[in-house]
C-alpha cells in the first residue's frame, strides 16, 4: 500500500470525527441554552444534523425489552426452576439499587452522568484525538446513556465510527425522552457482568449470594469494575484482575466524594469473599423439560392436546416462543403438587434405585374433576444427555445414569414414538364399552383357557384368535372376570361388543394421544398408552363419567404481572353416570382378597384399580384411584439402542444384526434391543418375572398411602342392585341336535337377558345332542348369567339299570323314574311278611345297560304277603271209660274217693 493509500482512510476518519464533534458541540450548546430557545432548538438542530448531515435514522420508539430469565412455579406458588437462554437476568427497580451501588457504577463509568445531555464532550474530544493519532477507533468516551444505546439497539458488535455517531445522536435523543433515573435503571438491568450473568441484581445474587441492599461497598465496587471488561476482570477466571479493578473503583469513588479515603482504604484491604450462587438444578427436571417443550414445540403441545392455547399465548413462531419462555421473564404456574411429588419420588426410589441397571419407572397423578397433573416422578435415571458412560458391564455394554426419555407423557405428535402396552390395565375400558352396549354386569361365560375365538372380527390373517389365561379360569362375570384378570373372559367380551366400540369408548374416556387400532387384542392391552392419559382416563371413572383433559400449565404471567394465559377447564361427560359408577364398583375386585393386587388397598380410603402385565413381560402397570386422585404406576426398560465399547462386543451381543445377511445390518458398536422383565434383579431383589402386582402395585401404594392422608376418606356412589332374570325352559330341545336348535335356544335365552353358553359333556347320546340345561327352568338368577346347554360328546357310557331289589315299591319307582325309565309293577306272593311291599325282583336285572326314554321299561316284582287261614279247633267229648260217680255211698266193697288227700 502506498503512502497515499494510507492517507485516504485517515482523511475519511478525520472527516467523520469532525462531524461527530459538530453534533456533540451543537447538541451540548443547545442544551445549555446558548443558541436557541430550548423548547424547539434541540429538536430542530439535532434532527437536522441527524438527517441532513449524518444520515442517521431516527431513534426507535422503544428498544426491545432485555432478556430476563423466567420462573416455573408449582401449584402452591413455590419456585420449581429458573430458566434462561444465553442471558441469566432478573430485572430490578432502581429503588432497589442502594446508593453505594449506583455511586460505584457512576464513579467508574460516567461521573458526569447527571450533568451531561447524553454525551460527554470532554471525553469524546479526548478519545477523538487519540483515535486520529492512531488512525483507528482506539478509545471510547461513552456515557452510561451511550452504553445503554449500544446494547439496547444491538450496536455492540459494530466497531465502526458510524456506530459511534449513531450512538451519540441517539443518546441525545434518548435523554429528551427519558429521565436520568429511567436510563440508569435500564442500563443496570441490561449490563453484562460476566459468567452469563446480566443485570446488577442477578450479579449480586450470583457472585455474593445476597440481595443488592446487603452489598458492602467493596462488593459494589467489584461489580462495577466488571462492566468495562466482564470476562477479563471476572473473579472466577482472574481473581488478581478483579481485585485490582475493584480497588481502582474504590479510589474513583473516594475521588468523587462518594466515600471517604479511609473507607476506600479499609475496603481495599478486604478480600473479595465470593459466595457463588449457581442457579439450582431443577428438582423435577423431567417436568421442567416437558413443560417448557409444551410452550415451545407445537408437536409436543399437540401430543397432550389440552394446552395449545398456552403455546399460542407465548408466541406465533418457535423463535418467538423460545424468546418468551427463556428470555421473557415470564412466570409459568404449573399444576404439580410439591408434597405429592416428593412422596412419588421417594416411592419410586424405594423400588428402583440402581440408575445403571434397573428399569425406568413413572408415577403420574391426575386430579379427577379438573385434569390437573399433580405428580410426575420419573427415574431412577436422572434427566440429561448420557455423554460418557458411567460404567461398562462384563459384555462391554456401556451403562449410563442419565436419559432424556420421559415415558410418562405423550410423545410429540408425528414423532412416531408410541407409548407402552398397558396389558390387562386396559380391561376396564372393555367393561365400560360392554355396559354401554347393553351387556349386564352379570354377563357370564365359562372362561377356562385356552379358548379359540372364531369370530372373524378377531381373526388375524384369517386365523382364529386363541387366548390363554395366566389366571381367572372358571365361570366368570364382569366382577369376577376383572378381579381375576381373566384374558379369556375379556377376549370373549370384546368379540361380542366389537373392537370398534371398545376403541371409541376408550378414546372418549381419555386414551387420545395415539390412534388405537381396531383389534380384539386391545382387550388384553396390545395398544400403546402413556401413564398420564391412562391416569386421566381412570380419573374419568372416579369423576362419574366426566372427562377432564390432563393439563400441566394453569396460567402464565409476563414480567409485569399481566396475565398472558389461564387454563379453562374443558370437562365433558363421555359416559353415562350409572355406567361409570358400575365400572367403579366392578373395579374394587382387583384390590380385594383374591384379586390381582390386594396389596394396593388403602383401607378406609375406598380404593379401585387394575394391574397390567404384557404377555412378553416388557411392561408392568398398576393404575388406580381414590375419589380425589388417580395415579398410574409403570415400570419397563427404555429399549432402543445399546452401545458397546467395541464393534466386536456389539457383534457378539447381537450377531444377527451384524451378519450382513439382511435385517438391520448394523455397523459399529450398537445393538437394537428389547429388554424384558424376566430373570432380572431390580432394586437389589431377584425376580423370575415381574407382574403388575409385583412392583408397580406396591410402588403405587407406597406413594398413595401418603398422598391420601390429605383427603377425607370418601366412598364411591353405589351403582344400585344388579338386574335379575328367570331361567327359561329349554326342555323342548332335549334329545335334539344342537346344530338344529342353537339359534332358537339362543334367541330364547338372550330374550330373557341371559347369556347362552354351550357346554359339551361326556354323555352316551349321539354327539351334538342336547341332553340338558343348567340352571334348571324357573331359577331366579342375575341378568347375564350363563345358561349352559349341555350337549353330548357321544363318549359317555349308557346308564345301567339301577338295583332296586329290596327297596319299597314307592322308593324303587322314584329311583327308576328319576333315571328316565317307565316302571311296570307286578306282584308276587311271598311267604315272608317282611317282604310285603318290597321289590323282590326286577327285569332287566340290575347292571344291565338300558337307555332311558323311548319306552324303556323296568318291571319290578313287589312282594305280596297274605295271612294264612287259621285251622279249625277240635270238639271236646267224654272218655269212653269215664263214669260219673253218684253222690253219697255206692255199691261194691267200700266205694273209693277222688280226693288227693287220701291214699287208697
Amino acid at each position: 500500500m502506498t503512502p497515499t493509500d494510507v492517507s485516504h482512510p485517515r482523511r475519511a476518519l478525520v472527516a467523520r470525527l469532525v462531524l461527530l464533534l459538530f453534533v456533540v458541540g451543537a447538541s451540548g450548546a443547545l442544551l445549555a441554552g446558548l443558541f436557541l430557545p430550548t423548547a424547539f432548538a434541540v429538536t430542530d438542530v439535532v434532527d437536522s444534523v441527524r438527517t441532513e448531515v449524518l444520515s442517521v435514522p431516527p431513534l426507535p420508539e422503544e428498544f426491545e425489552v432485555p432478556p430476563e430469565r423466567s420462573i416455573v412455579l408449582a401449584a402452591d406458588g413455590s419456585e420449581l426452576a429458573e430458566i434462561y437462554f444465553e442471558e441469566n437476568r432478573v430485572s430490578v427497580s432502581l429503588d432497589d439499587v442502594p446508593a453505594l451501588v449506583r455511586n460505584a457504577v457512576i464513579a467508574t463509568e460516567d461521573l458526569g452522568f447527571y450533568e451531561h445531555n447524553g454525551i460527554n464532550h470532554t471525553a469524546i474530544v479526548r478519545a477523538a484525538i487519540a483515535n486520529v493519532r492512531a488512525g483507528e477507533v482506539e478509545q471510547g468516551g461513552s456515557t452510561i446513556t451511550q452504553q445503554y444505546i449500544k446494547t439496547a439497539a444491538g450496536l455492540a458488535t459494530d466497531k465502526s465510527l458510524d456506530r459511534k455517531i449513531k450512538e451519540a445522536v441517539w443518546a441525545v435523543e434518548l435523554e429528551r425522552r427519558l429521565s436520568k433515573d429511567e436510563i440508569l435503571e435500564r442500563y443496570l438491568n441490561r449490563t453484562y457482568f460476566g459468567s452469563g450473568v446480566y443485570g446488577i441484581g442477578t450479579a449480586a445474587e450470583y457472585y455474593f449470594s445476597r440481595p443488592l441492599g446487603e452489598l458492602s461497598v467493596e462488593q459494589a465496587a467489584m461489580l462495577a469494575g466488571l462492566i468495562r471488561s466482564p470476562e477479563r476482570n471476572n473473579p472466577l477466571k482472574n481473581e488478581a484482575n478483579a481485585l485490582e479493578r475493584r480497588n481502582v473503583v474504590l479510589d474513583q469513588m473516594a475521588t468523587a466524594g462518594f466515600i471517604t479515603a479511609d473507607e476506600a482504604e479499609a475496603a481495599t484491604a478486604r478480600p473479595l469473599e465470593l459466595k457463588i450462587n449457581e442457579l439450582a438444578t431443577p428438582e423435577t427436571p423431567f417436568w421442567i423439560d416437558w413443560v417448557t417443550r409444551l410452550l415451545i414445540n407445537e408437536p409436543t403441545a399437540q401430543g397432550l392436546g389440552s394446552q395449545m392455547n398456552a403455546l399460542r399465548a407465548v408466541g406465533e413462531t418457535p423463535d418467538e416462543r423460545i424468546a418468551t419462555v427463556f428470555q421473557g421473564g415470564i412466570r409459568i404456574h404449573t399444576t404439580i403438587d410439591p408434597e405429592f411429588q416428593l412422596h412419588a419420588e421417594e416411592a419410586l426410589a424405594e423400588f428402583l434405585n440402581d440408575p445403571l441397571r434397573d428399569p425406568m419407572g413413572a408415577i403420574v397423578s391426575v386430579e379427577p374433576g379438573t385434569g390437573a397433573i399433580r405428580t410426575m416422578a420419573v427415574g431412577p435415571k436422572t434427566h440429561g444427555d448420557c455423554g460418557e458412560p458411567v460404567e461398562v458391564d462384563e459384555t462391554g455394554r456401556e451403562l449410563c445414569d442419565k436419559t432424556k426419555f420421559n415415558p410418562a407423557v405423550p410423545a410429540d405428535a408425528g414423532s412416531g414414538r408410541r407409548g407402552r402396552q398397558p396389558g390387562s390395565s386396559f380391561k376396564p375400558y372393555v367393561i365400560a364399552a360392554a355396559l354401554e352396549a347393553g351387556y349386564p354386569p352379570g354377563w357370564q361365560i365359562e372362561a377356562t383357557g385356552p379358548q379359540t375365538i372364531t369370530d372373524p372380527t378377531c381373526s388375524t390373517n384369517n386365523k382364529p384368535w386363541t387366548v390363554n389365561n395366566s389366571g381367572g379360569n372358571g365361570v366368570r362375570d364382569m366382577y369376577s372376570g376383572i378381579a381375576g384378570s381373566s384374558n379369556v373372559f375379556h377376549a370373549r367380551l370384546i368379540s361380542e361388543v366389537g373392537p370398534a366400540k371398545v376403541k371409541e369408548v376408550a378414546t372418549r374416556l381419555g386414551i387420545r394421544s395415539t390412534e388405537l387400532k381396531e383389534v380384539c387384542a386391545m382387550a388384553l392391552g396390545s395398544e400403546e398408552v402413556f401413564p398420564v392419559e391412562h391416569a386421566a382416563a381412570f380419573a374419568t371413572f372416579a369423576n362419574r363419567g366426566v372427562y377432564c383433559p390432563p393439563f400441566a400449565i394453569s396460567r402464565i404471567e409476563d414480567r409485569t404481572g399481566k396475565l398472558l394465559f389461564e387454563h379453562t377447564p374443558d370437562c365433558e361427560r363421555v359416559i353415562d353416570e350409572g355406567i361409570a359408577d358400575r365400572v367403579v364398583d366392578i373395579m374394587k375386585g382387583p384390590v380385594q382378597s383374591g384379586g390381582t393386587a390386594p396389596v394396593a388397598n388403602l383401607g378406609k380410603w375406598d380404593t379401585r384399580g387394575k394391574t397390567g402385565t404384557t404377555d412378553d413381560n416388557v411392561d408392568a402397570w398398576f393404575v388406580g384411584y381414590v375419589k380425589q386422585l388417580a395415579t398410574a404406576a409403570w415400570i419397563g426398560y427404555e429399549n432402543g439402542v445399546d452401545r458397546y465399547a467395541t464393534a466386536e462386543q456389539a457383534a457378539a451381543a447381537c450377531p444377527h444384526q451384524h451378519d450382513g445377511g439382511g435385517g438391520d445390518d448394523l455397523e459399529g458398536n450398537v445393538c437394537i434391543v428389547t429388554r424384558y422383565l424376566r430373570n432380572v434383579t431390580i432394586g437389589g431383589q431377584a425376580y423370575s418375572r415381574v407382574f403388575g402386582g409385583t412392583i408397580p402395585a406396591p410402588m403405587w401404594k407406597a406413594y398413595m398411602e401418603r398422598a391420601v392422608e390429605r383427603f377425607e376418606p370418601v366412598g364411591f356412589p353405589r351403582p344400585g342392585p344388579l338386574p335379575g332374570a328367570t331361567v327359561p325352559d329349554l326342555s323342548a330341545f332335549i334329545d335334539r341336535s344342537i346344530d338344529e336348535t342353537r339359534g332358537e335356544m339362543q334367541k330364547i335365552v338372550e330374550g330373557a337377558r341371559l347369556n347362552f353358553e354351550v357346554a359339551t359333556i361326556e354323555h352316551y347320546a349321539a354327539p351334538g345332542t342336547v341332553v340338558g340345561q343348567d340352571p334348571p327352568p324357573g331359577t331366579g338368577v342375575l341378568a347375564g348369567r350363563a345358561i349352559f346347554v349341555h350337549v353330548s360328546n357321544g363318549e359317555g357310557q349308557a346308564p345301567l339299570v339301577p338295583d332296586v331289589v329290596g327297596m319299597s315299591q314307592k322308593k324303587a319307582t322314584a329311583v327308576l323314574e328319576g333315571a328316565g325309565y317307565e316302571v311296570r309293577v307286578l306282584e308276587r306272593e311271598v311267604d315272608d311278611e317282611d317282604q310285603n311291599g318290597v321289590v323282590v325282583d326286577q327285569n332287566p336285572k340290575p347292571g344291565r345297560e338300558l337307555v332311558p326314554g323311548d319306552g324303556a321299561q323296568v318291571a319290578i316284582l313287589v312282594g305280596k304277603y297274605e295271612e294264612p287261614e287259621p285251622e279249625p279247633s277240635p270238639t271236646e267229648t267224654p272218655s269212653p271209660d269215664a263214669t260219673e260217680s253218684p253222690k253219697g255211698g255206692g255199691g261194691g266193697g267200700g266205694g273209693n274217693s277222688s280226693g288227693d288227700d287220701e291214699e287208697g
